[in-house]
Parts: structure tokens; sequence; C-alpha cells
């Protein structure tokens, strides 16, 4: 009718391999499980031996058995005649060879209707004895179906972790961000390693040679931490926080114990992985509180995250039962990987889903980011452009004016109108470099600094623009000073000039000192500490929060103390910060303030002396009186710029100058004149109707028809930095801003005259 389980109640003989029938004291135990007597009572490491009377019908054909797991080293006998042996039986421990192999095997003809089965067990190797799994009892075609439906149970949920396995770590590949992918492979690659000894069948004995059973059950030990700890490990690169540091560590400190068993003989080491099976199901009961926690917080598949963790708990218990030798369960383990693997699948698959909608939520967000930034700055460097181009109208008519006669009275005006002038310009600067610093434009320009001499004459600039009988300004070195410094010159001096004009703006009388103290680091290196001191109206102290705010003035009650844009201290602390330093202030209120700046910089070369002293004189040209720039430096010169207003400004400059300019008004018509009257230098304008400066200067210097190639000055509105790198690619030589100033262009003449008109981009 089909295979039979030969579960219930055997007859034991303990320590009795060849008891007789008249026995008077006959003791049962239960089949499967650990052995034991009629009172239930334990029996411990030794030998016995179990037997069981079969009752068959007449005409059986020949029966087959399948044994089950049974511990350490048996023998299978029908009629007093050995069937099947597996390992060694002993009497002791050194006498017993385990092995644990499942067969099935063929009874002799039955002979009066009845089989005499029994077992000849060992069993000192290990904690639990007995038989732990059923032994089956069929015809051929129903135990071999039974068998290879055991065998093809275990190959299903082998390949399917196997598969889960790979399947993720190719993920890993592809996203070697998402660390839960390859810890996902490592958990269900380890589980279906385990289910090789573990599984339904065990096949894996069937083709170990004897001897290797204590290296087995410590692989077993071992392979169980492993996956252990790599599934505590995924759970914490899913849910890692630090309020769940503790639950992770009591997890890996138990995982971790069974390490220290490893040297124990067998037989203890058997023990204490019963306890410590116990000890990480009890362990793992932890970890529901971060997944628990994830399911209140609605965190992405934390329900099915939830369920798959009770599912490897139920596993783990199927573990322990099955070290326990309870019957009807360990069979079933294998599902319990299953079941984690697949959820585990999904939940990972609904992780990702939601990963990928985050990113491209993250990527839209950026992108839009990105384009308010682009159309930020391109409408300051359009808004830029539209302003100065006016006012160099207005500034450099203002500059000729003024050298003219004049009446008091006109002097007056004109200077109302140079004054705002410049007001308005240094507000359009303020913004485009508060702007820039914010967006991280901001680029630093690192050269060797003559310390000393910067600071001095930086301080002669501001005595002249005082009244030394009402206000006194005065610099201090508090130690010798290096004789270079590496720092960007420019932003330098940009920081001290807006901490000194504040003081000159709010101290009428009394005095300014600047303190400048050097404290070396190291052999290279110094932090540099700047202190503006003044004896001025000070800061109240309801005031200090908003000091460093942009658009914010701190005595605005003061109409002609509040000329400026209120941008000053806002720019001077973004720019300190960026060359690494900080600021910080003191003030009473009446008595006067302390500005006090400091950053680090390295010690520049001694051999920049004399590089710096050139370039010191270059950088300050000095105007000759007796004679015009042209007599001294005859150059040809062509200005192409489409603004009439600008045209003018340039053409009556370079006429104050001595020359007489070419002017073109297009792109085209400045190719035309730069092949027919080769100029030695050409200011062009960036921005032209029909070819702008960029296109321009790419033109003349890939052209093979201009024989002579002129040193191209760019000349623009637009004072962003990436506008100056455009220009400088393009094959131009240098670069001025507008409004033009007549220095300025004093300056760029004799620049490039003195270098003999060698453009450096040809």
């Amino acid at each position: 009718m089909g295979n039979v389980s030969l579960n219930g109640e055997w007859r034991i003989d303990w320590k009795d391999w060849n008891p007789t029938n008249d026995s008077p004291n006959k003791e049962f135990t239960i089949v499967p499980g650990h052995w034991n007597n009629s009172a239930f009572e334990k029996y411990p490491a030794g030998f016995a031996r179990l037997s069981l009377t079969i009752l068959v019908p007449e005409n059986t054909k020949t029966l087959y058995l399948q044994n089950g797991v049974t511990r350490n080293a048996f023998e299978v006998l029908v009629d007093e005649k050995t069937i099947y042996k597996s390992g060694i039986i002993g009497e002791s421990f050194s006498s017993e060879i385990p092995h644990l192999n499942i067969q099935t095997v063929a009874l002799p003809d039955v002979k009066n209707n009845q089989i005499q089965l029994s077992l000849k067990i060992s069993c000192f190797h290990y904690h639990n004895c007995g038989v732990a799994t059923p032994y089956s009892l069929g015809t051929h075609s129903g135990i071999s179906k039974s068998y290879l439906g055991a065998i093809g149970r275990d190959i299903f949920v082998l390949t399917s972790l196997l598969t889960l396995a790979f399947f993720h770590f190719v993920l890993y590949i592809f996203w070697r961000d998402e660390k839960t992918h390859i810890l996902f492979a490592a958990v269900c690659f380890l589980a279906a390693m385990r289910l090789l000894s573990i599984g339904e069948t065990r096949f894996i004995y069937n083709y170990l040679p004897l001897g290797v059973y204590e290296t087995m059950v410590r692989i077993n030990g071992i392979s169980f931490v492993l996956v252990y700890l790599s599934f505590v490990l995924y759970v914490k690169e899913i849910y890692n926080s630090e309020k769940y540091k503790l639950v992770y560590r009591i997890n890996f400190f138990v995982a971790s114990l069974l390490f220290f068993a490893l040297p124990l003989n067998l037989l203890t080491f058997s023990k204490f992985l019963a306890f410590h099976l116990v000890l990480s199901l009890l362990a793992l009961f932890g970890l529901l509180y971060p997944i628990i926690h994830g399911v209140l917080l609605k965190k992405p598949g934390s329900r099915l995250f939830l369920f798959s963790v009770i599912a490897t708990m139920f596993l783990f218990s199927l573990d322990i039962l099955t070290e326990f030798a309870k019957k009807g369960t360990a069979y079933l383990a294998q599902y319990g990987f299953l079941v984690f693997g697949l959820s585990q699948a999904l939940f990972i698959a609904d992780r990702m889903i939601e990963n990928f909608k985050n990113k491209e939520r993250l990527k839209q967000e950026k992108e839009s980011a990105e384009a308010k930034v682009n159309f930020k700055t391109t409408f300051l460097s359009t808004m830029s452009h539209e302003i100065r181009t006016p006012m160099n109208g207005v500034l450099g008519m203002a500059q000729l004016l003024q050298q003219t006669n004049l009446s008091e009275e006109q002097k007056e005006y004109l200077n109302l109108i140079q004054f705002s002038g410049d007001n308005l310009l240094l507000l359009i600067n303020d913004i485009l470099d508060l702007s820039k610093l914010e967006s991280g434009q901001f680029e630093l320009h690192l050269e060797p600094v003559p310390l000393e001499k910067f600071m001095k004459d930086f301080i002669n600039i501001f005595k002249t623009q005082t009244d030394p009988n009402k206000l006194k300004i005065e610099l201090d070195f508090l130690n010798p000073p290096p004789a270079f410094l590496i720092t960007d010159q420019r932003r330098f001096a940009q920081v001290l000039t807006n901490l000194l004009s504040n003081a000159v703006k709010f101290t009428e009388k009394g005095s300014i000192t600047v303190l400048v103290e050097t404290i070396i680091l190291k052999k290279d290196m110094v932090r540099l500490k700047v202190s503006v001191k003044d004896t001025g109206i000070g800061i109240p102290d309801d005031r200090m929060g908003i000091l460093f705010q942009p658009f914010s003035q701190v005595h605005s009650h003061l109409t002609e103390k509040t000329i400026g844009t209120g941008l000053g201290l806002a720019i001077t602390k973004k720019l300190i910060e960026e060359m690494g330093g900080s600021i910080s202030v003191q003030s009473v209120y009446g008595r006067g303030s302390n500005f006090t700046f400091q950053f680090t910089a390295q010690i520049g070369p001694e051999s920049s002396e004399s590089e710096q002293h050139s370039n010191t004189k270059e950088t300050i040209p000095k105007r000759s009186s007796d004679s015009p720039l042209a007599e001294k430096y005859p150059l040809k010169i062509l200005v192409a710029d489409d603004d009439p207003i600008s045209q003018k400004v340039s053409s009556l400059f370079l006429k104050k100058l001595g020359y007489t300019n070419l002017q073109a008004e297009n792109g085209e018509k400045t190719l035309d004149i730069v092949r027919s009257e080769s100029p030695d230098l050409l200011f062009v304008d960036i921005q032209m109707p029909d070819m702008d400066g960029i296109t321009v200067a790419k033109c003349i210097r890939q052209s093979k028809t201009i024989a002579k190639q002129p040193v191209i000055i760019a000349l623009t509105a637009n004072v962003m930095e990436e506008e100056k790198h455009r220009c400088l690619s393009a094959g131009m030589d240098d670069f001025m801003t507008k409004p033009l100033l007549l220095r300025d262009l004093d300056f760029m003449i004799r620049k490039w005259a003195k270098r003999d008109l060698s453009p450096s981009n040809r």
C-alpha cells in the first residue's frame, strides 16, 4: 500500500548488542527521538541495540528499507544478519568510527510473515544519540520515489539559493554602493552550502570517507555562525543607526562564541553547539527591534523584511529541534531557507524600486537646482554687462571732464557724479562676488606676496585719503614677518580694504591700528593674524548678530555713514573662510571695535624677491608728464566695439595718450582692418552683433592670411571668472573690464609695449 514510517516504540537493550528474548527487563524507546527508557529517562552516550518485529502479509514481495539519521555509527540487521553498515560501531570513544549516511537497502525474503529488524548503534562522538529521523519500509518503486523526491527537494532549494546568490552578486558588481546585494548573496550562498550537510538526504555524506565526521560537525557549526553573521551584517546595512548598535553588538558577540569552543573535544563541542543554537535564537529576537521600528516608520519593504526574519527565526528553531533529535521537523529546515531567500529577494526588489524613484527625484532636483544656478549666473552676467556698458560712458566722460577747466560749482557737481558712479560700481562688484562665493565658483589664485612691503603700501594708500590731524592710521608688526607669503593677493587686499574702509567710515577722529602677527606652525607654514582696531563709534550689542549678514548695515540711523551695499563684511567673512581662516570681532559701543582675522599660509621662497620687485614696478605705471605715451611707445591700436558711447570714450582716452586709433563696430570689419592695417594692439568687445569677440580672436589666431598677429585684449562688461578663462582659451592675450578707466588703459599699453608686443597665445 506504499511506504511505512517505522515510528513508535522499539525495544532497546542498553549496552547489550546480543540480548536474549527471555530477558526479564525489557525497555522501550521512541523512534525517532533521543534514546531513553520506558520512563523517558535519557540514556547517556554509549551503545545499545534497538529491535522491532514487523508483521507483513503473505506473498509479500521484496521490501526495501531506507534508514534515517542515526548517530553515530550503526549496523542494520535482519534476522541477525547484517545487511548495511554506516561507520564502525564500538563500545568506546576510541573504538568507534562515526559516519552519517542515508541509503536504501533490500531486505531478505520474508519468513513466517515477520521481519526481525535490529539496529546496533554506538554513540560516543555526539551529545544527542539515537535515531533522529524516521526509517521507512516499502517497495522498491515506493522507496525510490520517496528518496528521489527528497533529493529533488534538496536540489531545488539548493539551486534556488545559489541562483539568488549569483543574481545579487551580479547586481553588486553593477551597483557597488549597494552593499545589501553582496551581503544577501553571502547569506544565500552560505545557506546553500549548509544544506549539503543538513538537508533532507544529507547527500554530501554519501561521498565522504570514514574519519571525517568530526571535521564535518565542526564545519556545520562554523557554517551556522557564518550564515548568522552574514544575516546580522545584512540587517545592519539596511537599518544602520546608532540606536540599534547595542542589538548588533550582542548578536556579533553571541555568534563569535562558537569559535572559542572549536578546540574542545567533539562531545563537549556538540553540547556547546546545542547551547549556542538556543542562545543565537534568543539574540536573534533582538533584531526584531530595528525591523519593527522600520515597519512603524513605513520604510520601503519593511513588512516583507519582517516576514522574512520571522521565517529565518523559524528556520533556526528547526535547526535546534534537529540538534535535539525531535521527530518530524528536520526535513522541513530547507524550506525555511527557501522562504527566507524568496521573501528577501522581494524585499530587495521593492527597496531597489524605491531607491530608483528616489535617485530619479534627486536627479530632477539636482537638474532644477543647476538650472536655477545657471540662470542666476547668466542673469548676473547679463545685468553686469548691461549696467557696466552705460557706466563706461558715465565714468569715462567724468574722468575726461575732470581734466578740463571747471568752476568750483561744476567741480562739486562732477565729484558727486563720480562718487555716485563709483558706489554703483562697488555695489555691482559686491553682488557678483557674493554670488560667486555662494555658488561655489570662487577660486583662489595663489602667488608670492611680499608681506611687509604689501602691508606698508596698503596702509599708505589709506593715509593719503584721511586727514592726519584728525585720524591716525598706524601699522605695527608684532614679530618679524616672512619675506614672502603664498596667498591670493587680490582677495587679501579686498579683505583689508573692507575692514579699513569700515574703520575709516566710522572713526571721525582718533586712531586706527593694524596689528600683524605671524605664528610659525612648521618649517614652511605660518598662521597670519591681522587685527584692525579703531576708536570709532563701536557696535551695539543687539546688532552684533547681524554684523556678517548680507545687506545688513549696523548703523542705519547714520545717514552719511550708510553709503555702501551692506555686503562688505558678509563678503569679507566668506573670503576668509575660503582662504581657510576665520574672523572675529570685539566691540564696545561708543569706544571702538577690533576686527581680527587669521588664516594659514605657506611661506614663499626668497628667490621670489627680485621677480616680485620687477612685477611690482610694472604694475604701477607712471605717467610721463613731459611727453604723451604715444611718443614713447608708437603703436597702431584698433578698438572693436559696437557701442557708440564706448567707442567715443576709448577714442578720447587714446587721444589723451597721444594715439589716433582705428575703430570697428562689428566682427567682419575688425577682421578686414586687421588684414589691411596690421595693428599692434587690438581691444575687442566680447559682445558684438554679427560676430562676438571670442569668434574674432579664434579667426585671427587660425588665419593664415594675416601676416602680423596683433596682441588681442578682451574688452568686456562681464567680470565673471569663467568669462576670463573663455577669452584666454580662445587665443586672447589679456582681459580688461568695463567701465574703462584711463589709468587701466595706460597700464595695459605699457605692459604689452614693454614685452615687444609678443602675444602669448600665437
